[in-house]
This record gives C-alpha cells, structure tokens and sequence, in this order.
C-alpha cells in the first residue's frame, strides 16, 4: 500500500448489532488491510475504542464469546437514578476493566468518539481525554444511560447526532473512508416483522378450538349440507365476536413495549439522518452487514453477528478500494 493510502475506518451505531464491526476489521486484518484511523458513534465507539487501544479481534472474539445473557444482565444492572435506568458505574466498570486509564491521544490508531450534546443536540467529537468517557458518553442512549458530564455537557449517544460519522473522517482528511452501516434496513426489517407475524398468526390459527371453527364456518354458510344451527344470528353473532377477539389478539402480537418504542424512535432518527449524511458525504465503500435479525439488545448472539460483518465486507470488494 502506498504510504499516502491512509484507510479510515467509520463505525456505525445499532446496538447490539454493531458487534458485526468486529466482522469487518477481522476481514481486514486477515487481509492485511492497515487501518489509520477509526471514529465510531455509539457501539462503533465502544468496538472502535477497543480496536484503537490495541486490542485485537480475537481478544474481542473472546469477550463476545462469553457475553451470555446472565453476564449482560449483570452489566446492565437497572439502576432507576432521575436521569436513567441503567446503572452507569457497572457499564463503566466493564469498560475500564478492558481499556484501563489509556487516553485518546495516545492510542496507537487515531481514534475519535462523537456523542451528541443533550442541551444542544450538537455532534460532539471526542478526540482526548479518557478512554473510557469517550466510549461511554457516545453510547448513552437517553433515558437508558444516564449523561456524561465531559468537559462542561452532558453528553448522550452520538447516534442522535451523527449515527454515520463520515463527515467526520472526511473533516480529517481521510483519503481512503470505509465506512461500516449497522443500522438494519427499515424495508428488509418491515418485511421480517410481517413475516414474524404472519407466522404467529398462523399458529395461533391452528391452535383454535374446534367450536370457533365451527362457528366461523357456519356464519359463512359453508357448511350448506349439514343441518342448519337452530339460530343462525346467534352462531353469526358468537363467530363474529370470535372474530374479534381473535382480531384484536393479532394485533398484540408484534406490540412493542415502551422501552423498545423508545429505541426504536432513535432508530428511526439514526436511518433519517444516514441516508441524508450519505448525500452529502459518501464513503469510498460501504459494508453494510444483513443483520435485522438481531434487536438490538442480542449481545448474547454476538457470534453470529460478528460473522455477518465477515461476510459483508468479503463481498464487499475492500481490497480493490483499499490496496
């Protein structure tokens, strides 16, 4: 590679589902694909971070390995304060116990954070300070995490500002921006969900009880030679009654709680503002890992997610832009 090729790597946020940035920079390594510089918002802050400090893929392969759904819970310990559910010092605790006191602008790659100021909603880039409050403060989801007081704001998830942070590479002077995009795709994730419901629907079909069939049959007068119910309104009103309730049972089937409403407004704001940063800032290549099969909150199938981001950058050609 010649020496002015410099690659900057851009980290998306997505939850859980950025676990398949691991994925991406075991491709490159494996493909002997140098990487200068990362900025990360959100979990391509916290994995950034990581990979940044010194960290390899397979220390971080590891981590995942043994992430369950026990040892998740006990990092994301409610803690119920005014300004979040999460206990900050437990998720605080995790991260310093893998990056220690290392700082920003000492990491071996040059790394840069971006949160999002709570009063102001303005991009934040964290480019020194602690390690471990550039990563926490970008992946502050409101009302999950508690602020991050840093250098005078509060600070909260960079994917409400900059879930892409391209524009920041491009601020760098980054020559070479591969940029990796976790955010799932609203129309592949529409899809999946009608068909998750489709299937419920399905199940809970063939799960009625003999008499709703019959009923439900007979109020369409399918069952013209068989003897007629005494009264026919009757059966009809039970059926369509029936009816009803079963209606109004498919309807509960994807209902969303309040706390996964609220992400899913991010998410929402985080698919707006990528494809308007996309516009006005492209990448020179873009992975973009199939993973809305995962909520963001799967941690404990990190595994999976990390070999989606394999995939994805395999087929995405990187080492004809990169090399």
């Amino acid at each position: 590679m010649k020496a002015k090729e410099q690659i900057t790597l851009v980290l998306g946020s997505g939850g859980a589902r950025g676990l398949a940035h691991i994925g991406v920079i075991k491709y490159l390594e494996e493909k002997k694909i140098p990487i200068h510089t990362i900025v990360g918002s959100s979990i391509g802050a916290m994995v950034g971070g990581l990979y940044a400090s010194g960290m390899g893929t397979a220390a971080m392969e590891e981590i995942v390995h043994t992430m369950d759904k026990f040892r998740m819970a006990k990092i994301l310990m409610p803690g119920f304060t005014a300004s979040g559910i999460l206990d900050n010092k437990r998720v605080r605790k995790f991260i310093r116990e893998l990056v220690g006191d290392k700082r920003v602008e000492k990491l071996p790659i040059v790394f840069r954070s971006v949160a999002t100021d709570l009063i102001t909603g303005e991009e934040v880039v964290i480019e020194k300070g602690a390690l471990v409050d550039a990563i926490i403060a970008s992946i502050a989801i409101p009302a999950l995490f508690q602020p991050v007081y840093h250098h005078s704001r509060y600070l909260v998830d960079g994917g409400l500002s900059n879930p892409l942070p391209i524009s920041v590479a491009r601020g760098l002077s980054a020559q070479t921006v591969v940029a990796v995009n976790v955010a799932p795709d609203p129309a592949r994730m529409r899809k999946l969900i009608m068909r998750k419901v489709n299937e419920k629907k399905t199940k809970q079909a063939k799960a009625l009880p003999s008499w709703f069939t019959t009923l439900l049959m007979a109020s369409r007068n399918t069952f013209a030679d068989q003897p007629k119910p005494k009264s026919a309104a009757s059966v009809k009103l039970l059926a369509s009654s029936a009816l009803a309730a079963s209606s109004r049972a498919s309807q509960d089937i994807y209902l969303p709680s309040a706390l996964r409403v609220s992400l899913q407004t991010v998410l929402i704001s985080a698919n707006n503002l990528i494809t308007l940063h996309l516009k006005q800032s492209a990448p020179d290549a873009i992975v973009a890992p199939r993973i809305e099969v995962y909520d963001m909150f799967d941690f404990h199938k990190g595994t999976e997610m990390i070999q989606c981001g394999y995939d994805a950058a395999a087929s995405a050609g990187l080492e004809k832009i990169c090399m």
